[in-house]
């Protein structure tokens, strides 16, 4: 019996259905080596017969489909992680900037920055969207007089003294929050992303200075609307209404903090 026509079939079939492992590579554009890792993760179709080890069969419309996403997740311009790290003093200065260009000139002078830096280099953040900075929060651990002062508006944070700075590992330390901004972008959606980001990673910042240090209170102004909602979400109670000062007693309500970190603050609004 002649089973040649048979075979040719078979092969004939084969060829319209399947790649060979060589073929799908090119569709796919990897290396060799890329692709049976790819395979083994279980990241690339494949058939074998049951029982067998070898012979994989890389169905075609499955690969093209694959090649298909790939390519237009190519296409799609990448972004680029967030992060919140530690300030630099270039990043100071060019934070510095940014807030003069959000809320006018009446902020802190650099040399102000930096001497505050000099008592306690561990009071600055930057939140940065690969290498480029977009925001920033500052807490600035200081005697609790002075912070008083500043939200009651006797005194402006530019003329806070270099005397009233705190290190963390000091007793009974007040901490006031001059600075938790993000650089608007005009997209809503980013600017969203980028302010739920900032104000996740400030709470957990927060609570981890809770849990170390001496903190007896918290302070800050309300500068704008969504300043003031995001204050109020995490605890914070309204002590002024002339200048919008508000406080968070630190020993006796960190669970609102933490509470609200746990909850997730993703229906919370963004400054």
């Amino acid at each position: 019996m002649d089973v040649q026509p048979s075979l040719n079939q078979k092969k004939e079939k084969f060829m319209q259905e399947y790649y060979t492992a060589e073929e799908a590579m090119k569709v796919l554009n990897m290396t060799k080596t890329l692709f049976y890792r790819k395979v083994n993760d279980g990241d690339i179709p494949f058939e074998i017969d049951l029982g067998r080890k070898r012979g994989k069969r890389f169905p075609k419309i499955a690969i093209d489909f694959l090649a298909k996403l790939n390519k237009k997740e190519r296409a799609l311009p990448t972004k680029s992680p967030l992060s919140l790290t530690p300030s630099t003093v270039a990043e100071l200065w060019n934070g510095l900037e940014i807030t003069r260009q959000l809320y006018g000139s009446e902020y802190e002078a650099h040399e102000t920055l930096m001497e505050w830096r000099s008592i306690n280099p561990d009071i600055y953040m930057s939140l940065k969207e690969g290498d480029q900075l977009v925001g920033s929060v500052t807490f600035i651990p200081m005697e609790e007089r002075i912070a008083k002062a500043v939200i009651n508006g006797n005194l402006k944070e530019k003329d806070i003294p270099v005397r009233a700075i705190k290190k963390w590992t000091e007793p009974n330390i007040s901490v006031y929050i001059p600075t938790i901004e993000v650089v608007p972008t005009g997209n809503i959606h980013r600017d969203r992303e980028r302010g739920m980001y900032l104000l996740r990673h400030t709470i957990i910042w927060a609570v981890i200075m809770i849990i170390q240090h001496d903190i007896e209170n918290w302070y800050a102004i309300g500068a704008t609307p969504d300043g003031k909602s995001i204050l109020e979400a995490l605890g914070f109670s309204k002590i002024n209404d002339d200048t919008n000062g508000y406080a968070l007693e630190g020993k006796k309500e960190p669970v609102k903090l933490i509470g609200m970190y746990l909850r997730g603050i993703e229906g919370k609004k963004t400054a």
